[in-house]
């Protein structure tokens, strides 16, 4: 395939990386021991954008606080029930309950912002970082 068309699956492309199947693939690969081969990542390498697609079943918790790294975060809902909480990363008083569950429902933060997540219901979400410039 040319390098300038790259085609996968976003469950099978993302398996190494815990589901980000988009971004900084050299990088990542480098951090787990995994070879890097230009051709079969292609496209996907990129330090632009990192592409998430996340597959949850009901009752799955994220129980440790994640910030964005340095980049913006969006995650868009696709299928199922899903409710992040989220809290300054400076100050933890202040936290802030976003319940996405209808399909195409949507929540942008900054990198300044931590999360956690709990799955309502067996749940695909699309989840895209950035960072600003």
């Amino acid at each position: 395939m040319p390098l300038n068309i790259t085609k996968g699956n976003t469950k099978k492309d993302g398996k190494d990386f815990g589901f980000w199947f988009i971004g900084a693939i050299e990088k990542w690969c480098a951090e787990k021991e995994i070879p890097f081969d230009k051709a079969k990542y292609g496209l996907r390498n990129t330090d632009d954008i990192e592409i998430k697609w996340g597959m949850y079943k009901k009752n799955d918790v994220r129980d440790v606080w994640a910030g964005s790294s340095d980049k913006t975060g969006m995650s868009i809902l696709i299928r199922g029930d899903f409710t992040f909480t989220f809290r300054d990363k400076e100050s933890h008083d202040n936290q802030v309950d976003v319940r996405l569950h209808n399909e195409g429902d949507y929540v942008i933060w900054r990198e300044d912002i931590e999360h956690t997540w709990k799955m309502d219901e067996d749940s695909e979400i699309l989840t895209l970082r950035w960072t600003e410039k």
